[in-house]
C-alpha cells in the first residue's frame, strides 16, 4: 500500500472550498458596516483635529455622517444575526463554530509560535545551555512553528474577538442610539460606560484589524500581497498543504481509507468452503 506521502492523492493545483457564497457575502458585509463605522465613528473622538473640524464645518456634513454611522449599524446588525442563524441552522456552519472553538493545543501554539520566533531555545541548545532540559522535553526547543489543522489560533481568537467586540458595539451603541430610552433604565453613570465602552472599543478593533488581521491574511509572506480566499472562497492543495498541514494530512488519510476500501479484494474474507 502507498503511504500518504507517496500517495499523490492531494494535487498541489487542486482547488478546495474554504469559504463558500453565504459565508464570503457575510464577511464582505462585516467589511463594509465595519469600514463605514469607522470613517464615520472614530473621528468623533478626534473632532479637534483641524481636519475633522473642517470636514464637519461643511453643511449638513455631520448630519450626513451620523446617517451614514447608523445605517452601517444596521448592516452590522443584520450580518450578525445572519452568521448566527447559519451558524446554528446549518450543518457547514455547526461544523464551523465547532472547529473555531479554542482548545488546549492552540494554547500550545501560541507559546510554540513565540518561541520559535524569538529563537532564544534553539541557541542556548546550540550552546549546550541548559542542554539536558531539551532533551527530555524537546518541545521546549521549538526547532519548527506548529502545525495548523482548519484553523490556527490567531484565526480563532480573531473571530471570538469579532463576535465579542460586536456584541458590545451593538448593545452600546443602540443605548447611545437611544438616549433617553438608556436614560430612563439606566443611571447617567451608566450610559457613561456605554458611550467610553463603544469608543474604545473601535479603537481597539481598528488597530486590530490593521496591525494583526491585515498582516496574517494579506501581507504575510506566504499570501502576498493578498489571500483572495475572501474572494473566491478557494485555496490550492499547495496552501493547504503550507498553511494548514494537519488538515491537509486528514483529507489525505480520509482519501487514503476510501482508496484501500475500494481497491480489489479490500472486503474481500476468508473463503468459507475452505
Amino acid at each position: 500500500m502507498q503511504t500518504l506521502k507517496e500517495s499523490g492523492l492531494i494535487r498541489d493545483d487542486e482547488i478546495f472550498l474554504r469559504m463558500n457564497l453565504a459565508e464570503r457575502i457575510q464577511h464582505i458585509l462585516l467589511v463594509v458596516s465595519f469600514t463605514l463605522l469607522v470613517l464615520t465613528g472614530l473621528p468623533l473622538m478626534f473632532y479637534e483635529l483641524r481636519i475633522f473640524k473642517s470636514i464637519f464645518s461643511l453643511e449638513n456634513a455631520f448630519a450626513f455622517r451620523g446617517l451614514l454611522h447608523r445605517a452601517a449599524a444596521v448592516i452590522l446588525i443584520v450580518d450578525m444575526a445572519w452568521h448566527s442563524a447559519y451558524t446554528v441552522l446549518t450543518r457547514r456552519g455547526r461544523q464551523n463554530f465547532r472547529e473555531l472553538l479554542p482548545g488546549w493545543k492552540d494554547g500550545r501554539d501560541a507559546v510554540a509560535l513565540f518561541g520559535y520566533n524569538v529563537g532564544l531555545s534553539g541557541w542556548l541548545y546550540r550552546k549546550g545551555i541548559l542542554k539536558a532540559f531539551f532533551d527530555r522535553h524537546p518541545f521546549w526547543k521549538f526547532e519548527n512553528p506548529p502545525e495548523y489543522g482548519r484553523y490556527n489560533f490567531i484565526e480563532k481568537f480573531e473571530y471570538l474577538s469579532v463576535a465579542w467586540g460586536s456584541v458590545v458595539m451593538i448593545l452600546s451603541g443602540f443605548f447611545m442610539w437611544n438616549v433617553e430610552l438608556s436614560l430612563g433604565i439606566f443611571p447617567l453613570w451608566v450610559h457613561d460606560i456605554f458611550v467610553i465602552a463603544h469608543g474604545y472599543e473601535a479603537m481597539l478593533a481598528f488597530l486590530a484589524i490593521i496591525i494583526w488581521h491585515m498582516y496574517n491574511v494579506h501581507l504575510n509572506p506566504e499570501v502576498f500581497p493578498m489571500s483572495k480566499v475572501w474572494l473566491n472562497g478557494r485555496i490550492s492543495g499547495h496552501e493547504l498543504k503550507t498553511l494548514h498541514p494537519l488538515e491537509y494530512r486528514k483529507i489525505l488519510s480520509e482519501r487514503q481509507r476510501s482508496l484501500d476500501a475500494s481497491s480489489p479484494g479490500a472486503e474481500s474474507g476468508p473463503d468459507p468452503a475452505r
